[in-house]
């Protein structure tokens, strides 16, 4: 049964002008804005039934038989139309839906773990995408951006609508969890965005679309392949279940959700039950010391840590032996602590990371100052081995 919400709750699909990139609907002119997860609070104006309100909404109309076809599932009501402007998206979406803080805390983050510059303003860079929404779905509405979406390119267009229209078809049939840990959400929504990039390749591929390769991490920058993780790699895991049984083992997982990236990575890890092992520190923070975060970052977020100072190959490799991890990160006035303990498969997969972890220091020009230890940019950086496990520990102070 599908809940009903008093607020509509919309799931932002950014068209993503990368070559050979089929998920996600972002325009974009510099760097590239994770899709969001917004709630209206202002009414919208009705739309007026224009000459493209109509061609959009007879589009609409034969795209949704078409999805029911090829999804098995159907619609329980007529699906709405909403025009909308990018004036209007600037306004409403904009600035009033950023949650300042979380984003100052997730910059500190990326600095931390040596993944952008101490120049990254992520703030600007969120602010700069604003109105970049091509098209969108809530409840049993389609919203669309009139500048952006054009009903006359029946293709495009069309496979957008389908995207859409499975995140209705979604929230009808699926109670979808929100996923306790980064690494879990990210999981969750590769399943989701997975089964609607299908669905929309599905649409394209049917009505004489080419083949398209899937989007390349390698193209683009750590931070951003890991807010677009689910348009990466979530059509090949939904791929994988289709091939194994059809869409019947793709509505199987709605059940069973898969926890960790390395699932969405390693399908065969979730097929054979695989689940990632539970991590605690031995050790408590002394009491002065305030929790901003705690949480499981996963083995994606692990390979984009290593993969902003080196080679692709070698962060894949190193980070794939991944089994679980807990970062926990603290403040006390302007000092910052971070502890990050990464478990591993075995030994030979501890070592593999240990080796590429340190080639980073290296890469950045940190200092040796003892074993397992560095110094750099005033940080301290620490490393703990036990058993089969590495806790990165750093000590610094936060630079404004």
């Amino acid at each position: 049964m599908r809940v009903r919400r008093s607020q509509a709750t919309i799931l932002l699909i950014l068209f993503m002008v990368l070559a050979g990139f089929i998920g996600g609907y972002l325009i974009a002119s510099m760097s590239v804005a994770p899709p969001s997860t917004i709630t209206i609070v202002k009414t919208i104006t009705k739309t007026s039934r224009d000459h493209y309100w109509n061609a959009t909404k007879n589009l609409l109309n034969y795209v949704m038989k078409w999805v029911e076809k090829d999804r098995g599932l159907k619609f329980d009501q007529n699906v709405n139309l909403v025009v909308l402007t990018k004036e209007w998206v600037i306004e409403h979406w904009g600035l009033g839906y950023l949650n300042l803080t979380k984003i100052e805390l997730e910059e500190e983050l990326y600095k931390a773990l040596f993944m952008v510059p101490e120049s990254y303003n992520l703030t600007k860079i969120k602010l700069g995408q604003s109105g970049c929404t091509v098209a969108a779905s809530a409840d049993n509405t389609i919203y669309v951006v009139k500048e952006y979406f054009d009903p006359s390119k029946r293709l495009q267009a069309g496979k957008i609508l389908a995207h859409e229209l499975t995140h209705i078809l979604q929230g009808i049939y699926f109670k979808i969890p929100e996923g306790r840990f980064h690494d879990e959400k990210q999981a969750i929504r590769a399943v989701i965005e997975g089964d609607a990039d299908l669905v929309a390749l599905d649409y394209f591929l049917e009505h004489g679309g080419k083949a398209e390769s899937q989007g390349r991490e390698e193209r683009l920058d750590s931070v951003t392949s890991i807010w677009f993780f689910p348009y990466l790699y979530g059509r090949e895991f939904i791929q994988y279940l289709r091939e194994l049984g059809g869409w019947e083992k793709v509505n199987e997982v709605y059940i069973k959700m898969p926890g960790s990236t390395a699932e969405i990575l390693h399908p065969e890890k979730y097929v054979k039950g695989w689940k990632p092992r539970r991590v605690e520190f031995a050790t408590k923070v002394e009491k002065d010391w305030r929790i901003l975060l705690r949480d499981r970052l996963g083995e994606f977020f692990v390979r984009q840590m290593l993969r902003a100072h080196l080679p692709m190959e070698v962060a894949v490799k190193a980070a794939e032996g991944w089994s679980g991890d807990l970062i926990e990160y603290y403040k006390k006035d302007e000092k910052r602590l971070l502890r990050w303990k990464i478990a591993w498969e075995n030994r030979k997969e501890l070592e593999e990371f240990l080796t590429a972890f340190t080639q980073l220091l290296k890469e950045i020009n940190a200092e040796k100052v003892g074993e397992n230890k560095w110094i750099w940019n005033d940080r301290i950086i620490d490393l703990r081995i036990e058993d089969l496990s590495i806790t990165l520990i750093e000590n610094f102070r936060i630079k404004h």
